[in-house]
């Protein structure tokens, strides 16, 4: 069966059991959303039927409430827009800040992804304006997005000015991106004045900002899993009941499954996480857990779906069965034995077999099937699986890593030598993308980084020497290095490249050089 084909499916199902927009629109974003850009489609949500109109009537339906601090986050103010049914489409936090004037910092703003472009971000910045007005305010906001991004004109239309067009250029950098919205009912003699003592008030509190936000993002991702988790068990249910194997109930429950993995390595080093909103709070049920992993696509785009870009000659040196079936070869591969999997087996006593369950995914709290090890030709090689949607991030990190290749022979800083682990290969089959890299002596920094937290006898060395602080001030380094020498050309690039740090696997230790003038790493590899 195709993709499409299988859309259909899943829009014949959506229709059947009469799901709400927010439901299904959840879902899809969840677990279909990369599937549908590689289909070309224009919005994702155009492959279900009757969608576009529960889209525009759950819009026209909706309003913005503002909810008042509670009592323990009383500078803390909310605005949000909900449909009829109460359920929320998209928010704005902000910050009450009282110097010689009121002022509100606007935190954040989301609107979610199904409903984006449809006018809701505008109303919602519209209403926080007249939200100052009442309140005779002033509104400052960190505005990452640039100058030529639609987006941007919601705040410029709406009064927005750029911050430095009121205090001069000798503030602080840290201010360069805001932007400072003075109804007319503010009345000052020295709004400059006024608003610098606000931003230095405001760089205090930024520790506390983000913690009240993280934990705001927590709570909603939480019920956005769980919401996604219901929707799926509805659209379901007779095969689950069933009890018969289905490979596209398998591949989105994996899908649920590996995005919360993800989502809760990510939250543990957030700024004021604590557990308080654990993901324990999502239980899948025993049937679910007993589903088989379906961790990649096996549904075919057409021809133009497939193809390898890289080194020619290895290229033309591939076992025939690889170049013929990707998908199938690569995901056949045994799994390479990193940390994370060195500790499963470990505590276990197990070893993994290539037949698992979406029980065994939650128990390894990673998926080890997205990274295969590739002997040819007496080389050892990696394969990584990566979300569609980097493709061409893909093959424009792999030229940037040449352009870094070229001059690494001047990257090496506190004792260690940088080197670049280039893409060799990117594998593009079934909707799945793959890219080919030597394998090196050592593991990605977060790996190793996690390692030195977690592991007691780890903890014990890093605490004497401090790995941590060795491999984090190289990461640094490294970067600062590279975007002075290629300037804002690369920004994205840099910030997305890959640490791979020296690293025994069978003793799971790092392989760091201690010396009288301290601890240093030999080689770190660029990815």
């Amino acid at each position: 069966m195709t993709l499409p084909e299988q859309l259909n499916q899943i829009s014949e199902r959506i229709e059947r059991t009469g799901m709400r927009a927010t439901d299904a629109l959840s879902l899809i974003n969840m677990t279909f959303d990369e599937q549908m850009k590689r289909l070309d489609v224009s919005s994702p949500y155009v492959a279900f039927a009757g969608l576009s109109e529960l889209i525009d009537q759950t819009v026209r339906g909706t309003k913005v409430e503002r909810f008042r601090p509670r009592e323990h986050r009383r500078r803390f103010h909310t605005l949000e827009i909900h449909t009829e049914e109460g359920e929320t489409l998209g928010y704005l936090n902000m910050l009450y800040l009282k110097r010689s004037i009121p002022c509100y910092y606007l935190v954040y703003v989301e609107v979610m992804p199904a409903f984006r472009g449809l006018g809701l971000g505008t109303r919602i910045v519209t209403a926080f304006r007249g939200f100052l007005a009442d309140k005779k305010a002033v509104g400052l906001l960190d505005n990452i997005v640039p100058p030529e991004d639609p987006t941007y004109k919601i705040y410029t239309n709406l009064g927005w000015r750029a911050l430095t067009e009121i205090i001069g250029d000798g503030g602080s950098d840290d201010f360069e991106n805001y932007m400072v919205l003075i109804p007319e009912s503010i009345q000052s003699q020295d709004i400059k004045g006024d608003l610098i003592r606000i931003l230095f008030s405001l760089k205090k509190r930024r520790p506390i900002i983000e913690m009240h936000d993280n934990d705001d993002m927590v709570k909603r991702t939480i019920e956005e899993f769980r919401a996604v988790y219901k929707a799926l068990e509805k659209l379901f249910q007779e095969d689950l009941q069933s009890g018969i194997s289905n490979t596209l109930v398998n591949f989105m429950f994996t899908r649920l499954a590996t995005r919360l993995i993800g989502f809760h390595r990510r939250i543990e080093s957030l700024i004021g996480y604590t557990g308080g909103e654990s993901l324990e709070q999502l239980s899948f049920s025993g049937t679910i857990k007993g589903l088989a992993l379906q961790p990649y696509s096996l549904w075919r785009f057409g021809e133009e779906d497939g193809g390898m870009w890289g080194n020619e000659e290895i290229l033309q040196g591939l076992p025939r069965e690889l170049k013929e079936d990707p998908t199938i070869y690569i995901e056949n591969l045994p799994f390479y034995r990193r940390p994370y999997l060195f500790n499963w087996v470990k505590r276990t006593g197990l070893q993994p077999s290539q037949t698992l369950s979406i029980s065994d995914l939650l128990d390894f709290r990673f998926d080890p099937t997205r990274l295969r090890e590739f002997h040819h030709k007496g080389v050892k090689y990696i394969f990584e699986r990566v979300s569609p949607l980097f493709f061409t991030a893909l093959l424009q990190k792999r030229a940037f890593l040449k352009r870094v290749e070229k001059s690494e022979a001047d990257l090496h800083f506190r004792g260690t030598i940088i080197r670049v682990n280039p893409i060799i290969l990117v594998v593009r089959d079934r909707g799945n993308v793959y890219a080919l890299r030597r394998q090196v002596e050592g593991v990605h920094s977060q790996e190793a980084l996690d390692q030195l937290k977690t592991l007691p006898h780890l903890r014990t060395l890093n605490s004497a020497v401090g790995v941590d602080r060795c491999i984090q001030n190289v990461v640094k380094d490294t970067g600062d290095s590279l975007k002075k020498r290629f300037h804002s050309r690369f920004k994205r690039e840099i910030e997305e490249l890959a640490y791979f740090i020296p690293w025994d696997i069978e003793q799971n230790t790092p392989a760091v050089r201690v010396d009288i003038s301290g601890i240093s790493l030999d080689t770190v590899w660029l990815a």
